[in-house]
């Protein structure tokens, strides 16, 4: 989970931001707004954002002075720039900054999306080599845990790598490789894993039968599910229910960083 810092005293614009944002991405945590440069920066030494969202005309002071003083705390800090200047002045000086993005008010919400979508994708990246070089950062393990709890809510459901691909803004293969390395093994075992152990715990739980719970875990198959738990687990879903129903419920399998 990304969080962004908005910097503007507009509250039209925040609004406006926010709702894009909200509409847009589903692994971005929009922090308190900001109106002035006391209170960007303390929120951003409460909170550490990842992405500044800073409005250089709608603030009291030089909004360019305010991004120096935030990325030197936060040096990582993925900047985006709006404003209704287009004078080469303005231009220049926001690249000499270093912004990731200059965009011109009033927002385009599809630049907006893919100033974000940009941002987004440099953080993962950076977050993927930390995990590679077993340097878990903060953003890699809220991240891992954002793509877990939508595997745990949509398990059910049709899942690929695409689909994680889009919900961390990430092309297949580094999603690929950022599973695998953060949670040790790869995606379909983890998502069949997972599904083996919802279905057990249909099993010892409820009298649905074989095709109901092959169905509610995700598999429209009930012979390739009865097939595939056999192989998991050693015993038909059959077999399983007579030896274990009514017993203890098998714990949800969960990765937790700390």
């Amino acid at each position: 989970m990304c969080r962004l810092l908005i910097a503007s005293n507009d509250s039209s614009e925040q609004n406006l931001l926010q709702q894009t944002i909200h509409d847009s991405f589903m692994n971005i945590k929009i922090l308190p707004f900001a109106s002035t440069q006391a209170e960007a920066l303390m929120i951003a030494e409460k909170y550490v954002p990842e992405i500044l969202l800073i409005a250089i005309d709608h603030l009291d002071v030089d909004g360019f002075l305010v991004k120096r003083e935030i990325v030197q705390q936060f040096p990582n800090i993925k900047v985006i720039i709006l404003t209704a200047c287009t004078d080469f002045q303005s231009v220049h000086q926001a690249l000499r900054c270093s912004v990731i993005d200059y965009l011109l008010t009033p927002i385009d919400s599809n630049e907006l999306k893919f100033a974000i979508d940009r941002s987004v994708k440099s953080l993962n990246q950076v977050s993927l080599m930390d995990v590679l070089n077993n340097k878990p950062t903060v953003l890699a393990k809220e991240q891992i845990n954002t793509i877990l709890d939508y595997i745990h809510d949509h398990y059910n459901e049709e899942i690929n790598l695409a689909t994680l691909a889009d919900i961390m803004h990430l092309n297949r293969h580094y999603t690929s490789r950022f599973f695998k390395e953060t949670v040790g093994m790869n995606f379909i075992d983890y998502l069949t894993t997972y599904r083996i152990e919802k279905a057990k715990q249909l099993l010892m739980r409820t009298e649905e039968s074989i095709t109901e719970i092959s169905g509610t875990v995700g598999y429209i198959d009930s012979t390739y599910f009865s097939k595939l738990f056999k192989k998991k687990v050693g015993q038909s879903p059959h077999q399983f229910r007579k030896l274990y129903q009514g017993a203890h419920t098998p714990a949800d399998l969960r990765v937790v960083y700390h």
